[in-house]
C-alpha cells in the first residue's frame, strides 16, 4: 500500500490562507512487516523494511502520481531513491480535498501496490501555551462534543470536561488549548457551552459571550466586533463545504451564525453582522401581531445560500408551535416554509441539514428525530424498522448524544450510552446496529470523508481513534432479516459538482439503474428553482431474467428568451443562474443496505468571459505586434473636449493586449469570441457596441442606418448621450436599454422589467469595472463634437426617412458595417466591446481591444517648406557664383597662356 504523510512544517503563528500547498510523502509499505508507526498512521519517515521496498518499486519504474477526485486533476511526484520516498507538492484546495495516490502497474514478488485514498489536511496551527496556562472545558458531567471545519474535515476540535482538544490530521496527533490564567476565571474556563473553528483561530461560548482563541492571543469578541457581550445562546459553522456553490461576482457566503433569543447575527470574513431580530420579522414573515417569536436554533440549510432558523411563537396558537424560517444570502430575502411543529416540553431542539438539492433536514430533541424531505413536502418521525418502540425505549432509556451525517447520505445516530442507529438520506425509517463499545467508555463520533466514521475513544485525557466498519455493520444488522438491496447497479455521468451554462447552452445527463424484476424502483432529478430550467427528457425501460435496466436522458438547457411569467428584475436573472440539481433513485426502505450511492448533487452556474481572440479569430492579415512604450499622444482637437494642446494617455499592455496594425483604408470590424477562462466557446454573432476609452473621436463606420435596413432612427452614441446627461458610458447603452430600429413604434423597447444587469468586468483580465472617461461633465462637450463628426447628425425627432442617412454604430458578425479611420493622421485607439443583446448571455458582456493606423504620409507644414526651398536656393545661387568667379579667373589664366605660347612662336 501507499503511506502518505504531510512533511512537517514549522509551527504556525500567523494566520492560515485558505488555500495553502502541501507537500505530501510517500512510499510503500507493506502491512505484514511494516513498523507499528505506519500501521497506526504516526509514522514521518519510513521504516527500514518499507525504505528498501520503496527502493525496489522505484527500480522497477514505479511513479505515484496523485488523482483529484471531484476536479480530476492530477501532480507528479518528485523522486528520493536514496531515502526510499517520493514527494509531490498539491494545492490545499478547500473544494478538492480528496485525492487518490496510483502508481504504476508494477509488481513485485507477484504483487502490486493498491491506490490508496488520502484526506489533504489544511496546514497545522500551532496555539502557543504557558506553564500556568489554564484549560478550557465544558461544564461537569457534560458530554462530549465535537466539531470540524466544513471544508478541511481533518482539522477538528472536541471539547469536554477535561479540557479542549485540537487537531489537523484528523486526531491522528493533537493538542490542547488552554488560555492565560488571567484572561478567565476558574468559573468561566469550566463553563464552555460550544466551539466553533475558524479560518485563523477557534470561537468559544462561554456564559453567553463569544470568545476567540488565536495562535498566539485569546480574546473577547463585543461591540467592536459588532456582537453583543451577552445572552448568546450558540454558534455554528457550516456543516458542508460552500466553497463549491457558485455565487454572484463580488458576493460571499457567511462562515458563522451567532444568535440571542431574539438576534441573529452572521460573518463574512469574520466580521458579524446583525440580519434580524424577531420583532422584524413578525412583521415581514406575517405572523400575528400578537405573536412573539424566539429563536430556538440556527443552522445552515441544504441550499448552501440559506440559513435557517427554528423559530418558537408564543400566541400564533394555543400553544406554543415551531416555524422554519429562512433567510437567503443570493437574493437577501426571509421567507417562512411550509413547515410547523408543537413544542416539545422540557427539551432542547437542535437541527442540521443534509447534502441535497432541496431543503432537507432533521430536527431532534432527547427522546426523537424529526424528519423534513424534499422542501418540507415530506416529514414525521423516524421509526425503527420492525418496532413501535421509541429510540430511547429501544436503548434502554438512554438519549440522543450525537447525530452524523456523510457526503454518501448515510445518517447515524449515537445515543449517549454508545447504542446505534442507521438510516439513509431520504429513508423514514431506523434500523439498530450491533453494539460495537461497551456503555460505559466515553466516546463520540468522527466524520471520515474518504470512508466512513471515526471512533474517538476518551481514556482519561486521551483520545484514541478507530475506523468504524458502518457498512460491515449494516449487513450484520441485517442479515437474518427480509432486508435486502433491490439495487444491483446506479450510475451516471455527472462527473463533475459545478457545471457552467449560458443562455441557450445545453448540457446531456443519463443515469441509468439496474434492479430486481417486481420492484417498484425509478430515478428522479431533484431540481432547485426549476422556473430557470427547460428540460426535456426521454427514458428507455429494458427487462431480461428477471432484471430491470432503467435509463433517464436529460437535456438542461437555457434558452435564448425568458418567457413569461419569468419575473427578470426581482431574480436578478443577468448575473445569476443558479440551480442545483439531485439525481437520485427513488427509496425505499431496504435501500439503508445498498452500498453503492444512489444519489448524487451537483450545481450550474453560468461563468463566462469575453475578450477579443487577436491570434485566430481576426481576419489573417491583421498583424499584432506588442512594442515598448506605455505613452502615447492624441491631438487635441480630435478629443471630446477639444483642446489646444495634445494629450498624453497611458497604454496598459496588461489590460488592452497588444496593438492591431491596421493600414489607414482599410475598414475594420472586430471579430469577438467568448470563453471560459482559457478553453474557447463560441464566435459572438449578436450586436454589439464599441467606444473609444480614451475620448478620441476620429473615428467613424462605412454604413448608414438606411444601408442596415432601419425603419426608424437607430440607437447611436448622439442620442444616448443626449438622453443621459450625467452618466458614465458604462450606463448610458448597454442590454439594460435596447430599442428595435425595425419596430412598428421608434420607442418599442424591450420589456421594462429587465433590470439592468450587476456591472462584471471582462476582457484579457479580469479589471475594476470604471468607465474612461468617466466625467459625466464631458457628456454634452461629446455630443457637439460627435455632431461635427458625424455628417448629417441631427437632434431633431426624425420622421420614416430622417436621421437614416448618419452613420449606424451597432456591429455584428454578419453585417458589413465597419469602422472607418481618419484619412489624414495615424493614431493609437483604445475600444471597449460591450454586447447589446440581453438574451444572449446573463452577464454584461465586454472587452478591450486597441488598433493603431498607419500608411500616412504626414504633409510638412508650409513654412518649413518654405524655409528649406529658399536655403536651397541660396546654396544652388551660391554655387553659381563662385563657379562664375572660378571660371573666370581659369579663363583669364589660359588666355596668358595661349597669348605667351603666341609670342614664343613668333620669335622663333
Amino acid at each position: 500500500m501507499w503511506y502518505v504523510t504531510t512533511a512537517s512544517q514549522p509551527s504556525r503563528t500567523d494566520s492560515l490562507s485558505v488555500d495553502e500547498s502541501q507537500e505530501l510523502v510517500l512510499w510503500v509499505y507493506d502491512p505484514e512487516t511494516a513498523d507499528a508507526s505506519e500501521l497506526n498512521r504516526t509514522a514521518i519517515r519510513p521504516s527500514q523494511s518499507s525504505q528498501k521496498l520503496s527502493k525496489l518499486f522505484w527500480n522497477l519504474g514505479q511513479d505515484p502520481v496523485v488523482h483529484t477526485y471531484l476536479k480530476k486533476d492530477a501532480y507528479y511526484s518528485n523522486e528520493h531513491p536514496n531515502l526510499g520516498l517520493w514527494t509531490v507538492t498539491v494545492p490545499a484546495l478547500s473544494e478538492d480535498i480528496i485525492i487518490n495516490i496510483r502508481g504504476k502497474a508494477v509488481a513485485f514478488q507477484e504483487c502490486f501496490v493498491l491506490d490508496t485514498p488520502f484526506i489533504i489536511p489544511r496546514p497545522k496551527q500551532s496555539f502557543s501555551s504557558k506553564e500556568g496556562d489554564i484549560s478550557l472545558c465544558s461544564p461537569n458531567n457534560s458530554e462530549i462534543f465535537i466539531t470540524w471545519s466544513a471544508c478541511f474535515p481533518t482539522t477538528a476540535v472536541l471539547l469536554s470536561d477535561f479540557g479542549t482538544f485540537y487537531t489537523n490530521d484528523g486526531f491522528q496527533t493533537y493538542q490542547e488549548i488552554k488560555v492565560p490564567s488571567d484572561a478567565l476565571t476558574q468559573d468561566l474556563s469550566k463553563n464552555v457551552t460550544d466551539v466553533t473553528l475558524t479560518d485563523n483561530g477557534i470561537l468559544f461560548l462561554i456564559n453567553g459571550t463569544i470568545y476567540k482563541r488565536e495562535s498566539n492571543r485569546f480574546l473577547k469578541l463585543g461591540t467592536e466586533h459588532k456582537l453583543p457581550e451577552a445572552k448568546i445562546t450558540g454558534i455554528r459553522s457550516r456543516y458542508w463545504c460552500s466553497s463549491i456553490y457558485p455565487v454572484q461576482n463580488g458576493k460571499q457566503l457567511s462562515t458563522l451564525v451567532a444568535w440571542t433569543s431574539n438576534e441573529l447575527y452572521l460573518a463574512y470574513n469574520e466580521i458579524f453582522n446583525k440580519i434580524a431580530d424577531t420583532a422584524n420579522l413578525v412583521k415581514s414573515l406575517d405572523f400575528p401581531d400578537s405573536a412573539a417569536l424566539s429563536i430556538e436554533t440556527v443552522s445552515y440549510d441544504s441550499v448552501p445560500s440559506e440559513i435557517t432558523m427554528l423559530l418558537i411563537c408564543s400566541g400564533c396558537s394555543s400553544s406554543k408551535l415551531f416555524y422554519l424560517a429562512f433567510y437567503s444570502e443570493d437574493k437577501q430575502f426571509w421567507g417562512l416554509r411550509e413547515f410547523y411543529l408543537p413544542v416539545a416540553r422540557n427539551s432542547v431542539s437542535r437541527m442540521i441539514y443534509l447534502n441535497s438539492a432541496l431543503s432537507c433536514g432533521l430536527l431532534w430533541n432527547n427522546e426523537s428525530i424529526y424528519y423534513t424531505y424534499k422542501n418540507n413536502t415530506t416529514n414525521g418521525f423516524f421509526q425503527v424498522a420492525g418496532s413501535n418502540l421509541s429510540l430511547s425505549e429501544l436503548s434502554n432509556g438512554s438519549t440522543i448524544h450525537q447525530i452524523i451525517l456523510d457526503y454518501l447520505g448515510n445518517i447515524l445516530i449515537k445515543m449517549k450510552n454508545n447504542i446505534f442507529f442507521y438510516t439513509k438520506n431520504e429513508l423514514r425509517e431506523l434500523i439498530q446496529l450491533p453494539v460495537w463499545i461497551n456503555r460505559m467508555k466515553k466516546m463520540v463520533l468522527y466524520l471520515n470523508p474518504s470512508a466512513s466514521v471515526y471512533i474517538l475513544l476518551i481514556d482519561g485525557s486521551s483520545i484514541y481513534r478507530q475506523t468504524y466498519p458502518l457498512e460491515i455493520e449494516i449487513f450484520s444488522s441485517t442479515f437474518r432479516s427480509e432486508i435486502y438491496c433491490s439495487i444491483i447497479a446506479f450510475q451516471h455521468n455527472m462527473d463533475f459538482n459545478v457545471y457552467y451554462l449560458d443562455k441557450g447552452d445545453k448540457l446531456t445527463f443519463w443515469s441509468q439503474i439496474v434492479f430486481e424484476e417486481n420492484v417498484d424502483i425509478s430515478t428522479y432529478l431533484k431540481v432547485y428553482r426549476p422556473d430557470l430550467l427547460l428540460l426535456k427528457g426521454s427514458s428507455k425501460y429494458e427487462i431480461a431474467r428477471g432484471i430491470c435496466t432503467k435509463n433517464e436522458k436529460l437535456v438542461d438547457a437555457l434558452g435564448k428568451f425568458i418567457e413569461p411569467p419569468m419575473d427578470l428584475s426581482s431574480q436578478n436573472q443577468f448575473t445569476q443562474i443558479l440551480r442545483s440539481m439531485e439525481n437520485a433513485a427513488d427509496h425505499e426502505t431496504n435501500f439503508n443496505i445498498c452500498k453503492s450511492p444512489t444519489t448524487f448533487t451537483f450545481y450550474h452556474e453560468m461563468d463566462y468571459t469575453l475578450e477579443s481572440n487577436y491570434t485566430q479569430a481576426l481576419p489573417s492579415d491583421v498583424v499584432c505586434l506588442k512594442h515598448n512604450f506605455t505613452t502615447y499622444r492624441i491631438p487635441g482637437k480630435f478629443m471630446w473636449n477639444a483642446t489646444a494642446e495634445d494629450k498624453i494617455a497611458y497604454y496598459d499592455w496588461d489590460k488592452y493586449g497588444c496593438l492591431m496594425e491596421l493600414h489607414y483604408e482599410q475598414y475594420f470590424q472586430p471579430v469577438i469570441s467568448m470563453y471560459d477562462g482559457n478553453k474557447y466557446v463560441r464566435r459572438v454573432e449578436t450586436n454589439f457596441i464599441l467606444w473609444e476609452l480614451k475620448g478620441r473621436t476620429d473615428y467613424g463606420y462605412t454604413s448608414s442606418m438606411k444601408e442596415e435596413g432601419c425603419l426608424y432612427k437607430a440607437q447611436s452614441w448622439p442620442m444616448m448621450l443626449n438622453e443621459s446627461k450625467n452618466s458614465t458610458l458604462d450606463e448610458i447603452w448597454g442590454p439594460q436599454i435596447i430599442v428595435s430600429e425595425t419596430a412598428q413604434q421608434p420607442n418599442e423597447m424591450y420589456p421594462s422589467s429587465l433590470e439592468k444587469p450587476q456591472s462584471r468586468a471582462f476582457g484579457r483580465r479580469k479589471e475594476k469595472e470604471t468607465s474612461e472617461p468617466s466625467d459625466s461633465g464631458s457628456v454634452r462637450a461629446l455630443i457637439a463634437v460627435i455632431a461635427d463628426f458625424i455628417p448629417g447628425f441631427s437632434f431633431a425627432q426624425n420622421s420614416t426617412d430622417e436621421g437614416l442617412h448618419e452613420q449606424y454604430q451597432i456591429l455584428n458578425m454578419t453585417s458589413t458595417n465597419s469602422i472607418v479611420w481618419a484619412t489624414s493622421h495615424s493614431g493609437i485607439y483604445v475600444f471597449r466591446v460591450r454586447i447589446l443583446d440581453p438574451n444572449y448571455s446573463f452577464c454584461d458582456l465586454k472587452a478591450f481591444f486597441a488598433v493603431r493606423t498607419y500608411g500616412i504620409i504626414e504633409r510638412s507644414d508650409l513654412s518649413t517648406v518654405l524655409l528649406y526651398s529658399f536655403l536651397i536656393l541660396c546654396i544652388f545661387w551660391a554655387f553659381l557664383i563662385l563657379s562664375y568667379f572660378r571660371y573666370k579667373k581659369i579663363f583669364q589664366e589660359l588666355n596668358y597662356t595661349d597669348s605667351q605660347t603666341s609670342l614664343d612662336l613668333q620669335e622663333d
